[in-house]
Order: C-alpha cells, then sequence, then structure tokens
C-alpha cells in the first residue's frame, strides 16, 4: 500500500511537471488577442512574447503622437480663426470647414447665386430656392482680408487631416498586431506542446503481482 501511494505521488508530481510544460493553444491565441505577447509569456516563449509586446507599445505611442498632433493643428486653426475672423472656438466643425472655402463669405455667395443661375435660370423658383438654402447669412459671414491668411488657415485645417489618416491607418496595424499576435502565439504554443510530447512519455500500468502500479518515465535528451 505504502509502495502505491508512493507512486501515486510521483506520479501526480511528474504529471504536474509535464501541466506546467504543456500548454493550451487557444488560451494562448486569446490572450495575445487581448494583450499581444501575453500568450507567448504564457507558454515561456519570452523572446516572442517581448517582441509582440514591444511592438503593441510602439503602436500605441505612435498612435498618440498622431492624435495629439491632430489636436494641436485643430486648436491652431480655432485660435487662429478666432483671431482673425472672431469665431468662437466652440463653433461647429461644419463651420471650420465652410470658412476655408473662400477669403471671403461675399465670394462663396457670388458663387452660389452662379451656380443657381446656371441650373436653374436667373429669375426662377429654383433660382431663389438655391440661393436661399446656400447662401451665407450675416450672422455667419466671414473675410480673411487676404488669401495669405486663408491659406495658412488651411494648411493647419490640412494638417490636422493629415495626423488623423495617420493615426487611422496606425489603428489599422494594431489590429494587425493583434491578430498576427495571436495566430503566431497559438502555432508556437501548439509546436512547443508537441515537441515536448516527442521528448516525454509517461507511462502508468497496474503491477498485479506486487499489488500496486507500474510506473514508466522517460526523456529524450
Amino acid at each position: 500500500m505504502k509502495k502505491t501511494i508512493i507512486l501515486l505521488l510521483i506520479t501526480l508530481t511528474i504529471v504536474s511537471v509535464s501541466a506546467d510544460k504543456v500548454h493550451s493553444a487557444k488560451l494562448s491565441f486569446a490572450m495575445s488577442a487581448v494583450i499581444p505577447g501575453s500568450g507567448d509569456f504564457y507558454a515561456r516563449n519570452y523572446e516572442k512574447g517581448s517582441i509582440a509586446l514591444i511592438r503593441e507599445i510602439a503602436l500605441f505611442a505612435t498612435f498618440f503622437h498622431f492624435e495629439n498632433q491632430a489636436d494641436h493643428f485643430d486648436n491652431s486653426s480655432k485660435i487662429f480663426a478666432n483671431k482673425i475672423l472672431g469665431v468662437p472656438t466652440n463653433s461647429s466643425s461644419d463651420y471650420y470647414d465652410l470658412i476655408s472655402k473662400q477669403v471671403a463669405s461675399d465670394q462663396y455667395n457670388e458663387n452660389v447665386r452662379l451656380n443657381a443661375q446656371n441650373y436653374y435660370g436667373y429669375g426662377t423658383v429654383g433660382y431663389y430656392e438655391f440661393v436661399d438654402n446656400y447662401r451665407i447669412s450675416e450672422e455667419q459671414a466671414w473675410d480673411w482680408e487676404s488669401n495669405d491668411n486663408l491659406q495658412k488657415y488651411k494648411k493647419y485645417r490640412a494638417d490636422k487631416q493629415k495626423s488623423k489618416q495617420h493615426s487611422s491607418f496606425v489603428v489599422g496595424s494594431i489590429i494587425v498586431n493583434h491578430l498576427y499576435s495571436a495566430i503566431s502565439s497559438a502555432v508556437k504554443t501548439n509546436s512547443n506542446n508537441k515537441e515536448f510530447l516527442r521528448n516525454h512519455s509517461l507511462n502508468l500500468q497496474p503491477d498485479v503481482l506486487n499489488q500496486g502500479v507500474s510506473l514508466n518515465y522517460e526523456y529524450k535528451f
């Protein structure tokens, strides 16, 4: 009986060690899908996990860099519009886009009138409806005073848009990094498991003669 208990304890110890070596590929996939590299750390692929995690940190740092840039250019455009035109800094995004169309709202309104005349003919019902719908009211009127001021403002807005596009691209890269890390981690974990099982063998059989069990453990170097 004592021999049986001892053998069972040895068996549990070896199984415990084996369980610490054989890891779940599904769990590794899920962990790395959430936090790239975490599944590799779980499966003890430390170098691979470190690379994935560092790549994730670098991507997020790049994302926040471009987002901060976008905010900087956006605030600069609003401050400049407030300085030159007196536009309140809490105006709508559509209005900030609108005032980049022409040097002055009078020019914009003239373009609206000409378009209405070309489409509907001067003095028609359609002409007046088009002008009423699209012309700039006196409350929304603006005048940049010079084309240089307008171009400076447009550059702020363009730089903001460019930074937003860059940050969107980084978001896509982050998603790809999560997917790649998850798949790569699962594949590597599965490969490690197969290698471990090839190098280790554990056989547990009943020993009728000695009224116990026979335990054989083999490790291939």
